[in-house]
C-alpha cells in the first residue's frame, strides 16, 4: 500500500509540472558591489549605507528606465513586484533578484536593473567629497538565469515521500482503529473474560489427507471382498 501510494504521488506531480498552465520561474542574479575609502570610520559608514542602498534600488523610476531600454511592455509595476535586492554584508555588495517566467528576459532585466541604478547613484555622488562617496560597479559576472520552479527532480521524489508518509499515516489509523478479534489475547485485551479453548481452523492439506486416506480403504475393501468370496467357494 505504501509503494502505491508513493508510485501515484509520484506520478501526479510529475504530470502536474508538465501541464502547460504551469508557468515556470526563473531567477537571475546580478551583484554590485559597493567601493569607498577603506579607513575603518568609512568602513562602518559604508555597511549601514549597504540596506538602505538597496532599498534605494526598488524604484519605479528606475523600473520605468529599466522598461523603455528594453521595451518589455511589461510596465514598471510588473517589473517591480518581480525585482528583489538584499545587501550582502560580507562583502559590500547588493544583489539584485528577478524573477520571470521567460529565461533571457530575467538575465536582461537584472542586469538593466543594475546598470541604470549603479549610474543614476554615481552620478549623485560626485556632488560629494571624495571621502564620503559610495561608488557602485556591477561585477562582470554570469547572470544566467535559474529554474525556480517547478524543478522535476525536487517536486517528484517529495510528492513520493509525501504519499507514502500519508499512506503511512492511514495505515497506522485503520490498524489502531481496528478492534476485530484474531488472537487469544485478543479476547482477554477486549472481552476481559478468560480463555476457556480455542477451535482450531481445519487445513486444507489435513482435508485432503483425509480423503485420500477415505479413498485407500474403500478401494482395499472392495478387492478384500471377492477374494474372501471366492476361498469360500473353494
Amino acid at each position: 500500500m505504501l509503494l502505491v501510494a508513493a508510485v501515484l504521488a509520484a506520478v501526479a506531480a510529475f504530470i502536474y509540472v508538465k501541464l502547460p498552465w504551469v508557468q515556470p520561474r526563473w531567477r537571475s542574479s546580478v551583484l554590485m558591489q559597493a567601493t569607498g575609502r577603506l579607513d575603518y570610520g568609512n568602513f562602518l559608514a559604508l555597511e549601514k549605507e549597504l540596506r538602505p542602498l538597496a532599498e534605494q534600488v526598488l524604484q519605479l523610476g528606475i523600473m520605468r528606465e529599466v522598461d523603455r531600454s528594453l521595451h518589455t511592455d511589461l510596465g514598471a509595476e510588473t517589473i517591480l513586484e518581480h525585482a528583489r535586492a538584499e545587501p550582502v554584508l560580507d562583502s559590500d555588495q547588493i544583489r539584485i533578484d528577478v524573477e520571470d517566467s521567460d529565461a533571457q528576459r530575467a538575465a536582461q532585466l537584472s542586469l538593466a536593473i543594475a546598470d541604470v541604478y549603479t549610474q543614476q547613484h554615481n552620478a549623485q555622488e560626485q556632488g560629494k567629497l571624495r571621502e564620503e562617496r559610495v561608488i557602485l560597479s556591477t561585477l562582470d559576472r554570469g547572470n544566467q538565469a535559474v529554474l525556480m520552479w517547478p524543478q522535476t527532480r525536487i517536486v517528484v521524489p517529495a510528492a513520493a515521500l509525501l504519499g507514502a508518509l500519508v499512506a503511512g499515516l492511514v495505515v497506522l489509523g485503520l490498524v489502531y482503529l481496528d478492534d476485530t478479534i484474531r488472537t487469544p489475547s485478543d479476547v482477554q485485551r477486549y472481552l476481559e473474560l478468560p480463555l476457556l479453548g480455542v477451535v482450531p481452523l481445519p487445513r486444507q492439506s489435513t482435508a485432503r489427507s483425509a480423503t485420500a486416506t477415505e479413498s485407500e480403504t474403500r478401494r482395499a475393501t472392495e478387492i478384500e471382498v471377492p477374494t474372501t468370496a471366492a476361498r469360500k467357494s473353494l
